[in-house]
């Protein structure tokens, strides 16, 4: 199997997974504020984005740097996996005593304060069993990654759903959770111990002191990713109230949901490779960066075009004749989609050039701007103000992403990537507008026909992808 074809089947099977666990994920989400309805949807949204935040100080950028060392000495996953899930259990504990701090800081009640106790529980765990995933991504066998995922939302979403449907509420899907937590850490260990390393106890204090020195800026840039897209919710929650989030969230979870699919499964597989390929010589590194975000931006102008005409057809859809006031704000999210897409990669690549520090200040950096603009913005237009500020924010990340890359590495034409897929998409735009009336469905397959005959009219495809795809076939080019 050569490069082309092991990328391919890690993004497939990856992308399978990420597709049918957020396909569940979805139809969990429209019955949460179908039956919970805005208030308590809107609780459910804050304890769930506020632990999230918290379970990054659980991690602390150990799960990326084990990815990056792992894949190039593979010989290391022994004693780096061991020492690294011990290093986490006293994380784990003081992430959980954040919770009372932060509720008599914020002066939470009582069973707000009860659902960040059983979601941060839920996510410190998911945390440590990201250490056996973080294992199998480095050694890109990203079957047993996708094995996982599918086993821990089967069971979120089916106990879930039943808890709901037995006429429980928040406090009992929040329990669900706690729940999967468990189940995803014995599973998460049993699949590593059977297929990659030996279960033992290893407790070097220099390593351990190694993984979190080195992890550190993994560990703050994902402190900060999750502020970028999680601070909007928790503002909103402080700032208005229960409606506000379950309104904004109910427009930013399905666009977030579709962008996570498909910079998780691209990133994932991307990564292991990018890291090796700094170490040869050549542009092979520069190339490699410049077909994926080409071709993320060949998929994601499309996306974002298609949802800021659909809005209101997508709302509807989602949540029957409910949260109406989403729809402007799904419209202005859905500008993010290809600046998020294309970020994945240009941020990726400053991991794997040990610029991982970098890339921790440019989302810092873009996290701060996002919790600026949501205080100034938030009290004067509510969730509309929180989704111009993640736009914003968004587009400032990546143009800070270009800047280091451009700085500390070599400059890559990113932007060019955009003129062909950013025309064929307003071109596309405009046609879906002219036939608003015609069936969802049928919208969307004539839109693609229309979008793949422009790109192929303005020959946005050439001999590379031809390389690429007999590659992808197993022929020599």
């Amino acid at each position: 199997m050569n490069q082309v074809q092991r990328i391919v089947k890690n993004i497939g099977v990856t992308g399978f997974a990420q597709v049918l666990t957020s396909l569940m994920a979805f139809v969990l989400l429209i019955y949460l504020t179908r039956i919970l309805g805005e208030a308590d949807f809107g609780k459910y949204s804050f304890a769930i984005s506020l632990t999230t935040l918290l379970a990054t100080f659980t991690d602390l950028g150990v799960n990326q740097l084990l990815v990056r060392e792992i894949a190039r000495d593979k010989d290391l996953s022994e004693s780096y996996i061991s020492n690294a899930v011990i290093l986490k259990v006293p994380l784990g504990v003081m992430t959980l005593a954040l919770v009372p701090i932060l509720s008599w800081l914020l002066s939470l009640s009582g069973d707000i304060t009860m659902l960040l106790y059983l979601f941060g529980f839920y996510n410190v765990l998911l945390t440590v069993s990201g250490t056996y995933l973080s294992l199998f991504q480095a050694w890109e066998r990203m079957e047993y990654v996708a094995v996982f995922q599918i086993i821990e939302r089967s069971v979120t979403v089916t106990l879930g759903l039943a808890v709901l449907f037995m006429g429980y509420g928040v406090f009992a899907v929040a329990l669900v959770y706690a729940v999967a937590g468990v189940l995803d850490l014995l599973v998460a260990s049993a699949i590593s111990f059977k297929r990659f390393v030996r279960p033992s106890i290893s407790f070097e204090p220099g390593l351990q002191w190694r993984l979190l020195v080195e992890g550190l800026p993994f560990g703050l840039n994902s402190l900060f990713a999750v502020f970028f897209f999680k601070i909007d919710t928790v503002l909103l929650g402080i700032l208005r109230d229960d409606v506000a989030v379950g309104v904004y969230n109910a427009a930013y979870n399905p666009l977030l949901s579709l962008s996570m699919i498909i910079s998780g499964m691209v990133s994932s597989a991307v990564y292991p490779v990018m890291s090796r390929q700094f170490t040869d010589e050549g542009d092979v590194l520069e190339n490699f960066t410049m077909v994926s975000c080409r071709y993320l931006s060949i998929i994601s102008f499309p996306m974002a075009a298609g949802c800021l005409v659909l809005a209101d057809r997508f709302i509807s859809l989602f949540y029957g004749g409910g949260f109406s006031g989403s729809i402007i704000a799904f419209q202005i999210l859905s500008l993010f989609i290809p600046i998020r897409l294309v970020s994945t990669i240009t941020g990726t690549l400053l991991s794997s050039i040990d610029r991982q520090g970098f890339r921790m200040l440019s989302v810092s950096l873009s996290a701060a701007l996002n919790i600026i603009l949501n205080i100034i913005l938030i009290p004067l237009y509510s969730y509309i103000g929180a989704s111009i500020a993640t736009v914003v924010s968004e587009l400032f990340l990546y143009m800070l992403f270009l800047h280091y890359i451009g700085r500390h590495y070599k400059h890559v034409d990113v932007n060019g990537t955009f003129r062909k897929p950013a025309l064929a998409s307003v071109i596309m735009g405009a046609a879906v507008y002219l036939m608003m009336d015609l069936n969802l469905l049928i919208i969307i397959l004539l839109a693609s026909c229309i979008y793949f005959g422009v790109l192929i009219l303005i020959k946005t495809f050439d001999e590379e992808d031809k390389v690429i795809l007999m590659k992808l076939m197993g022929r020599s080019p």
